[in-house]
């Protein structure tokens, strides 16, 4: 065989490898099309338990897809699980964070978990909340670079721009600061949201541990230890102790198939 017959039996092999990857993307988005459309049904049937439960599985393969996490929640919430609707509408909003209907679904929700005064989030993280991290990254660079183009510019012109350079140093420290800030609260933090009725929160990680306050359906906690079975949680007010991991769910900083733990 030639060295030319060689290379076009290459190329058809490339050719063939392309299509079967073509295909079988094609079919998956067509699944997961009919999945879609399936979970809407359900919603419109009013059949929310099965409706979520499809949104579900649809977000765990395509955990990316944000209109996915909001029907979820919606249907979640429908079915009278609020933690469930909470924990998907997180995630939705680590996507899409400036969905006013998404932002003002979470509210609602959490709204009815404690009341609108007890549901605030902290200002710090409502304002880092409006963007992205890959957002925040974007701007951050790109003030940094201008801040370096000014200064190249003022020594290639032999001029001065103080209050260009002063402007740009504060918007490039406030952007570093607000993207040191979303690493915190995206990645190195962990949240969970309780979706069992009510929680017994004990002092130790044990059946048989003291209670320590109770913990209702909805209430969103910061996970600080895992120990078995067990998370070490404290919530809004500042109280601490154990609860069953099964009893929560466990949102993630990366947004992958298990960006919310079962």
């Amino acid at each position: 065989m030639g060295a030319f017959q060689k290379v076009n039996v290459r190329f058809l092999c490339l050719l063939t490898l392309l299509f079967v990857f073509g295909l079988a993307r094609a079919r998956a988005a067509a699944e997961s099309t009919a999945e879609f459309d399936q979970a809407n049904k359900f919603y419109e049937q009013g059949k929310f338990p099965e409706a979520a439960a499809v949104y579900e599985a649809l977000a765990r393969s395509e955990p990316a897809r944000a209109n996915v996490w909001f029907n979820l929640g919606n249907a979640a919430y429908k079915a009278g699980e609020l933690g469930r609707a909470i924990a998907a509408y997180r995630v939705a909003e680590r996507l899409a964070p400036r969905d006013s209907a998404l932002r003002a679904n979470l509210q609602f929700v959490r709204g009815k978990v404690y009341g609108d005064d007890r549901s605030r989030v902290p200002l710090w993280k409502s304002a880092i909340r409006l963007a992205t991290f890959n957002e925040w990254t974007a701007l951050t660079a790109i003030l940094l670079w201008g801040f370096f183009a000014v200064l190249a510019c003022g020594e290639v012109t032999r001029r001065k721009y103080p209050k260009t350079v002063l402007l740009l140093l504060l918007f490039t420290v406030s952007s570093g600061v607000a993207l040191t800030a979303a690493v915190r609260d995206q990645f190195t933090s962990h949240e969970a949201v309780v979706t069992a009725r009510e929680v017994t929160v004990r002092f130790g990680p044990l059946d048989e541990s003291q209670p320590a306050f109770q913990l209702r359906d909805g209430a969103e906690v910061i996970v600080s230890a895992m120990k078995s079975d067990w998370l070490q949680v404290s919530d809004a007010e500042k109280r601490s102790g154990w609860m069953r991991r099964s009893e929560a769910r466990v949102l993630t900083g990366v947004l992958t198939p298990g960006s919310v733990e079962p």
